[in-house]
């Protein structure tokens, strides 16, 4: 039996560092409870839709949750896939879970009860409503707003976008114009009959608004979210920042504070209830209170009915009139009763289901209040089979137990600890664990009182089914051109992330009530010298294979046809396991070596294998080749890319262990040696190797003192000016390699990259600088002449064909006589921009902005790309 320490104070300490778990601290202690008060005391409830992450108008969502009580849920249509990450090299799908990740965290500062999103995917930046509805189905993305309505059951629906031009981006106008016709379908029992065989109902919300409106319009309602809340210690406004500032792919990080106003207007678009021309409150008109129940919902009230929510209503009165800022427990009590009275109300009225579905609510909202007043702390970790607690005077100062994500038919231990923080004496405490399918689960302890800050602790011996899934997205797409993805779990369909695959529930009761807590089995991570992260237990394969790259260009000029690939093999099982590795390829390809033994000891060991493949013959098409591990019997054909950052769950994205190859007409002139500053992460590099050029990766210490004249041409990456440091500091010591004859590529930077400061000659790249979404915009060659169109490729309008996501971003709006614009292109109703490419002679070499997407194109494979590519580099 191994022994591994597990302080639960390091445990107790480090908890939080997932979404699932972490918790803030204004959702804690005094100013926890009363903002839970505050719910008890409504049943207003108000659903707000996006199109994105970070589209939200935060500081009002946390104004109605936080401040009004409301329950807040939010529907965000996409995941916001398509943008640029400054946090990393992820992009598409992998960016759409770490935004997902993202939302989560900020949802927890706005105060959001639930995250919704549709299985539409952000395609890139759009210009029109009518590539939207086209993209995605306008059918498809109304009938999950419909859905998502029914489920939820909203009295009200913020749309932020209005649906019109004035939205800007076309997935902004798609958003606000589906808001208005769900507003309508969902109550209509003839829309998407198929949701009410499913077991959805209609539902009507009561009123629907739209933002974006101006002091100077035809507005409904003034709403400052600026106003401050002494229990939060700052304005709505800027507790909302502060979780926006989490958002960190899109804004860094930045974080600015907002003291003072912060006013939003609404319109008023339908309402089915009488309200005043100019409210204050969205939910003027609507008896929010909890005898006001059936008229809100426009029902008869049943005999009885009155007095059982008198009951409820009675009881949380008096929760808030014994709360104290010094105890807060001395509102258990009261509540104790008002869950009791709640739970009377469900049996008596529950033969409706829109009755039951509020009282339910009102239920675990009472809970989640007796929680949080009594300081409860429930902390459920896993650990390997056989862990002990460490002896000694200085067990408490002992690394904890480290744990690895579980595999299927894996035994662990949990050990569980639920610790009462307040003076009242709760009886009865027990914990349980329950987990989806088959699990094992044995151990645990009886129960018990929990008394003041006495913890409660029980450890439990549990194996995974064999057939467990594995924990991944509910949702894929086979290409990135693919609008909407493909839902493979229904039941999970609109949900933000996979559910946990097990959880701990403690029960306990306070003067005869029953109460429960829940949490999500979590496990700890080291991120030494940072001490431990808690992530959320995740299940996954015994072995994960994956190849690099996953799209392999093949120019057809090579005498000599090899490729060269990358297998990883990692092994998640804490034995030892052995097995083979092959490569399968087209008929008549030869693979070297023919395959690959591997081999490891424990869980986390990883081993990468290359493999040379000889290809005979090549025409202009894709051919698929495929990895594929053999082990104990059972093949394994995919791994996943673990997508983890600081703050945000750890997420996997699966992929087949295959890769796509393409032969392409594409000739590169022989010997390049070519130096690459990377930004904020890309795959051009590696697009560049394909080619057979020799690429240097290029640090502060190259920049600032190594040869560069040895390099026939320098790259900047993507948003490199953004995020390096030392790229602005040496930026002179790279316009002094072009002017002495070399070849200097800057690739597409935001506004940090100043042309006056950072180019040999003047130039604006505003803060709102062009770009052209659509990919297969029209292009127009304004240097046909100019060797780069001639050299040693004949570039011509058909390399601009079959592009991807879009054409380029951050185009310059005025550049000096010394550029010449290489291109032009434009969005459909757009003036044809020709910012986006500028060539200038500088001295003796050659100066390049380039702002068109080759970090999209190139890892895609796109052959244009490749070609102009190997034309820009060949300029010397």
């Amino acid at each position: 039996m191994r022994l591994q320490p597990f302080p639960l104070l390091v445990i107790v300490l480090a908890f939080g560092a997932g979404a699932f778990t972490q918790k803030l601290a204004q959702d804690e202690g005094a100013a926890g409870t009363w903002q839970k008060l505050r719910k008890l005391q409504t049943t207003a409830s108000a659903m707000h839709t996006t199109a994105h992450p970070d589209d939200e108008h935060g500081g009002v969502l946390a104004m109605l949750s936080r401040g009004q009580g409301a329950r807040v849920s939010m529907l965000t249509l996409t995941r916001g896939e398509s943008g640029d990450n400054a946090i990393g090299s992820e992009l598409f799908d992998a960016l759409g879970l770490i935004r997902t990740e993202e939302l989560l965290l900020a949802d927890r500062y706005y105060g959001i009860d639930r995250q919704y999103f549709t299985s539409v995917v952000d395609y890139g930046f759009s210009k029109r409503l009518d590539e939207a509805l086209d993209k995605w189905g306008k059918e498809n993305v109304l009938r999950e707003v419909v859905r998502v309505i029914r489920l939820d059951r909203p009295f009200v629906v913020i749309a932020r976008f209005q649906g019109n031009e004035r939205d800007g981006h076309g997935n902004h106008q798609a958003a606000g114009l589906i808001t208005q016709e769900a507003f309508k379908a969902a109550g209509d029992p003839g829309m998407f009959p198929e949701q009410l065989s499913s077991g959805f109902r209609p539902w009507q919300p009561l009123k629907l608004y739209m933002g974006g409106v101006g002091a100077n319009e035809d507005w409904t309602l003034k709403v400052d979210a600026g106003t401050y809340d002494p229990v939060l210690g700052d304005s709505y406004s800027t507790v909302a920042r502060l979780g926006l500032s989490f958002q960190r792919s899109q804004n860094s990080g930045r974080f600015t504070p907002q003291p003072g106003p912060a006013i939003s207007y609404y319109k008023r678009l339908q309402s089915i209830v009488d309200a005043p021309a100019r409210e204050g409150s969205f939910f003027d008109g609507i008896d929010t209170r909890i005898p006001g129940l059936y008229k809100a919902l426009r029902k008869p009230e049943p005999t009885g009915a009155d007095s059982a929510l008198l009951a409820i209503e009675r009881n949380v009165k008096s929760a808030i009139d014994t709360f104290k800022m010094t105890d807060p427990s001395a509102s258990v009590p009261a509540l104790a009763r008002a869950l009791s009275a709640t739970r009377d109300a469900m049996r008596q009225l529950g033969a409706d289901p829109d009755v039951t579905l509020l009282l339910d609510v009102k239920e675990r909202q009472i809970q989640d209040a007796i929680n949080t007043a009594l300081g409860i702390v429930l902390v459920a970790a896993a650990q390997p089979a056989g862990t002990e607690e460490p002896p000694g005077p200085f067990a408490a100062f002992a690394a904890p137990a480290v744990m690895p994500p579980v595999v299927p038919g894996q035994t662990f231990q949990v050990r569980t600890e639920v610790t009462n923080r307040s003076a009242l004496a709760v009886q009865a405490m027990r914990v349980t664990l329950e987990g989806k399918g088959n699990w094992a689960i044995g151990g645990g302890a009886a129960p018990t009182d929990a008394h003041a800050n006495e913890p409660v602790s029980a450890i439990f011996t549990v194996t995974v089914p064999q057939n467990a899934d594995v924990t991944r997205p509910s949702f894929t797409r086979t290409s990135i051109q693919d609008a909407r993805y493909t839902v493979t779990d229904e039941s999970r369909r609109c949900e933000p992330v996979p559910e946990p695959p097990l959880t701990a529930i403690a029960a306990y009761s306070i003067d005869g009530v029953g109460v429960e807590v829940r949490q999500p089995i979590t496990r700890l991570e080291a991120s030494l010298p940072y001490g431990y992260d808690t992530r959320v237990l995740a299940i996954v394969p015994a072995l994960a294979v994956t190849m690099t790259p996953s799209t392999i260009v093949v120019p057809l000029q090579n005498a000599e046809k090899k490729i060269r690939i990358t297998t990883g093999v990692t092994s998640n099982i804490e034995e030892m396991s052995k097995g083979t590795l092959k490569i399968q390829v087209p008929a008549g390809w030869t693979v070297d070596p023919p395959s690959q033994p591997f081999q490891f000891a424990h869980a986390g060991e990883r081993a990468f294998y290359p493999f040379t493949i000889t290809i005979p013959s090549l025409e202009r098409r894709e051919y698929r080749i495929e990895a594929v591990a053999t082990s104990g019997g059972r093949e394994f054909r995919e791994g996943h890319e673990v997508i983890r950052h600081r703050d945000l769950e750890t997420r996997y994205l699966y992929r087949a262990a295959a890769a796509g190859v393409k032969g392409i007409d594409v000739t590169i002139a022989s010997g390049l040696k070519v130096g690459y500053v990377m930004g904020v992460g890309d795959d051009v590099p590696s697009g560049l190797a394909q080619l057979g050029i020799d690429v240097q990766l290029l640090g502060a210490q190259d920049l600032a003192t190594a040869d560069l004249g040895r390099f026939n041409a320098i790259i900047t990456g993507t948003r490199a000016y953004a995020v390096r440091d030392d790229l602005r500091m040496f930026n002179r010591r790279l316009l002094d390699y072009a002017r002495n004859g070399g070849n200097l590529i800057v690739l597409y930077n935001t506004q940090e990259f100043v042309p006056n400061q950072h180019a040999p000659f003047a130039g604006d790249l505003p803060r709102d600088a062009e770009e052209v979404s659509e990919e297969d915009s029209p292009v127009e060659i304004l240097a046909p002449a100019d060797p780069v169109f001639n050299t040693p490729n004949k570039i011509t309008k058909a390399d601009f064909d079959d592009w991807v996501e879009q054409r380029g971003s951050k185009f310059w709006s005025v550049w000096d006589a010394a550029y010449t614009p290489m291109i032009a292109t434009h969005d459909r109703g757009q003036a044809a921009q020709k910012g986006g490419w500028l060539h200038a002679r500088y001295g003796k070499g050659h100066y390049t902005y380039f702002a068109y997407a080759f970090h999209r194109q190139l890892p895609y494979g796109v052959l244009g790309a490749y070609r102009l590519l190997a034309n820009l580099l060949s300029l010397n």
